[in-house]
Formats: structure tokens, C-alpha cells, sequence
């Protein structure tokens, strides 16, 4: 019996692929202009992706990785040499992206990845198609985690989950840091913003801060205790 379709629509213009060979969101986001999107987080079916970009007949003009584990950045030069996109990645993640294969292997994850050209993503800003798209640090689960803004929608990779708390157990994870970065961020955030995370279902902001008890407990602010995550 098959199984459930990996790539589902999640919001006008976004598609969500559910990668397969580790788990992981990546997303195709169309920009408004004829035939243009951009991908965010392209992880390791790199096949199942291109398959939904040629069946949606977009084709990728830029490449956002919220930060560099493999499961997030390991489609992007695979990408990147088909259509000849920049990819944007944090310099405070390359030391993290650099480390990737090793990850892989310590994991024994059947997967290897090539490396990709990376451009500073720090105070990158754009208009695409009619809404502005924007980079804003969020350090934590890595050191140059970013979330990404474009309209109403929020990339949140590994830092912000409809569900439960990102890690900041790996290599160069600082929960006192994934801490400051949320809490400094929770006002500032529109409530109507739809958190879409590199793992795990989506929701709007406004759910996410309403039901999000392990989240709310990790960040003191449901009256229990401030953990180490």
C-alpha cells in the first residue's frame, strides 16, 4: 500500500515535502512572478522535490537554509548546479555545514552531501514578487540559525515549532541562547504569522503561543520551571 503523498499544499503558493530518507520539512514557496520560487530547506529527497517543482512547472531562483545540518542544506548544491541558484546560509553556520558528512555518518543515515556555494544570509532582504522577503538571526539550535519572513509567512527551521521545543543538544546548540533569541522575538512576531518549521505540522502564531505548553514551559512563561533543552 502506498503511502501518504509527501508533498502537500500548506498555504497559497507554499508546498511542503515531507522528506522521506531523513525526516525533515523542505519548502517550495512561489514568489508571484511566472515560473519563479524559491526553496527553503532542501533536504535529503532531493528527487521527491524537483519531481514537485516540475509538476507545479516552478523552477527555484533562490535557495534559503535556515541553518547548516544536513537534513536542512543537503539538497542545496544538488539544486543549485540543476538551475543555477544562489544559496543563502548564515556565516555563522558554515563551520556547521562544513561538518555535515560527519553528522551523516554518525548517524548512519544512507546519504552523503555536496557541499554548496553559500551567500551571506545575514541582512538579506528582497522583494519577491510584490512581498518583502527578510532574514532574521536566530541564534540557538545553531549559531547562525535564521527564520525567514516573506509576507505573512515565517520559515522557523529548527527554532520555532508548532509542537514542542528545538533542540540545542547538537554540536554548537546553546539552549540559554534558543531561549533569548524566542523570548526576544515572542512580542514581535504577528500573531496572524504561520509558523512553517523544518519539522513537524504548521499553525499560526497566535496557536502556537496558546498551545504550545512544552514550548511556554522552556521559556518560563506557563509558570513552570526554565529548562535546558
Amino acid at each position: 500500500m502506498a503511502g501518504p503523498d509527501p508533498v502537500c499544499q500548506v498555504a497559497a503558493g507554499v508546498w511542503r515535502i515531507a522528506n522521506q530518507i531523513h525526516p525533515s520539512n523542505s519548502y517550495i514557496c512561489a514568489t508571484g512572478e511566472p515560473g519563479a520560487c524559491f526553496l527553503v530547506d532542501p533536504g535529503t529527497d532531493t528527487g521527491v522535490i524537483d519531481a514537485a517543482l516540475a509538476g507545479l512547472r516552478l523552477e527555484p531562483r533562490q535557495i534559503f537554509c535556515t541553518h547548516g545540518h544536513f537534513d536542512h542544506a543537503g539538497g542545496a548544491a544538488w539544486f543549485q548546479e540543476k538551475y543555477g541558484a544562489p544559496c543563502y546560509l548564515h556565516g555563522a553556520d558554515l563551520k556547521t555545514l562544513r561538518s555535515s558528512n560527519f553528522l551523516i555518518m554518525a548517524f548512519r543515515i544512507p546519504f552523503s552531501m555536496t557541499l554548496p556555494t553559500v551567500v551571506e544570509a545575514e541582512g538579506f532582504t528582497a522583494d519577491l514578487g510584490g512581498r518583502t522577503f527578510r532574514v532574521i538571526p536566530a541564534p540557538g539550535h545553531t549559531p547562525g540559525s535564521c527564520l525567514f519572513q516573506f509576507g505573512e509567512l515565517l520559515f522557523t527551521g529548527d527554532t520555532l515549532y508548532a509542537r514542542g521545543v528545538g533542540l540545542s543538544k547538537l554540536p554548537g546548540g546553546n539552549g540559554g541562547m534558543l531561549r533569548a533569541t524566542l523570548l526576544d522575538l515572542w512580542d514581535r512576531i504577528p500573531g496572524q504569522a504561520l509558523v512553517l518549521p523544518g519539522h513537524g505540522e504548521h499553525a499560526p502564531f497566535s496557536q502556537i503561543r496558546l498551545e504550545n505548553r512544552p514550548l511556554l514551559e522552556f521559556l518560563g512563561l506557563a509558570g513552570g520551571p526554565v529548562q535546558e533543552r
